[in-house]
């Protein structure tokens, strides 16, 4: 009988040890999840910082233009030191069309603008949600 509880104990301690570190590693992920989802609203704090001035209204469409460029370094440059590939994603190509949107402003027609401020919309769009915060947050369109 003592031969069989210590043979059970034998087997059982490994078993707890197992079921302890399986639980220390949800801990870990857990904890790991929690320091992303912190990285990943910096990262978008500071994008959203970075278009601060950037207003698509339709009065304001010429001075967005001019801003576009320098909004587009911005994003740019931050973009590349972004982790997280979903924003990181989002923010590359709303720097891309708002380059166009800045290239595009002094010799194109009005329809030509409008559709630019359409792909920057779609692009900032994207990029809100891939930060989880409203589209205003992001620019204003209105």
């Amino acid at each position: 009988m003592v031969v069989t509880r210590m043979a059970a104990l034998r087997l059982a301690l490994p078993v707890v040890a197992m079921v302890a570190a399986l639980a220390g590693c949800d801990t870990a992920q857990k904890v790991q999840d929690a320091g992303r989802g912190m990285d990943k609203a910096r990262q978008c704090a500071a994008l959203v910082t970075d278009l601060a001035n950037l207003d698509l209204s339709p009065d304001s469409v010429a001075r967005a233009a001019g801003n576009a460029d320098d909004a587009a370094r911005k994003l740019d440059e931050r973009a590349r030191n972004i982790d997280q590939t979903d924003v990181k994603n989002a923010a590359q190509t709303l720097a891309d069309r708002l380059q166009r949107l800045a290239d595009t402003a002094s010799s194109s027609t009005p329809a030509q603008r409008e559709q630019a401020v359409r792909d920057v919309t779609e692009a900032a769009t994207r990029l809100a949600s891939a930060c989880n915060i409203p589209l205003d947050q992001v620019i204003s369109t209105g």
